[in-house]
């Protein structure tokens, strides 16, 4: 099973207060176990960096979180044909776009994000389950 991860559910993991902490390292404990692959971009961590640098949160700091998730993670980038396709969905929001394509181009089983906008990409002709981080892990533990 391949699962992609949007950059809140690493933000989740990385931010001491942030709303789904419990589930996204739980999501993340299980994937270092080998339980799925787990797939998560370069422009997450760069789009994480950026925002817990705002926060406070050093960059050693962070360095640790990220050579740890390279330890059990495959890092994509999301190349042109992943942008080009996302272009055409004409929303507001080109990065959540671009990483609901490049885990569509990767054939990922599963996208893990808490944007209710992505949720709606859902659908008959969709082999990708768009899920958020609670239902995910409450499929996992079933």
């Amino acid at each position: 099973m391949k699962v992609y991860i949007d950059t809140n559910i690493l933000l989740d993991w990385i931010v001491c207060d942030r709303p789904c902490k419990e589930q996204s390292e739980a999501i993340l404990s299980a994937a270092k176990k080998k339980n799925f692959k787990l797939l998560v971009s370069t422009q997450s961590i760069i789009d994480a960096h950026y925002t817990v640098k705002k926060m406070g949160v050093d960059y050693e700091s962070f360095k640790r979180y990220i050579d740890q998730l390279l330890l059990f993670a495959e890092i994509t980038a999301i190349d042109w044909l992943d942008l080009s396709w996302a272009m055409t969905f004409h929303s507001e929001d080109l990065e959540d776009d671009a990483q609901y394509a490049s885990a569509y181009n990767a054939v990922c089983d599963y996208f893990i994000t808490r944007d209710k906008k992505l949720k709606g990409k859902n659908g008959e002709f969709n082999p990708m389950t768009v899920i958020s981080p609670e239902d995910f892990v409450a499929q996992m533990m079933a």
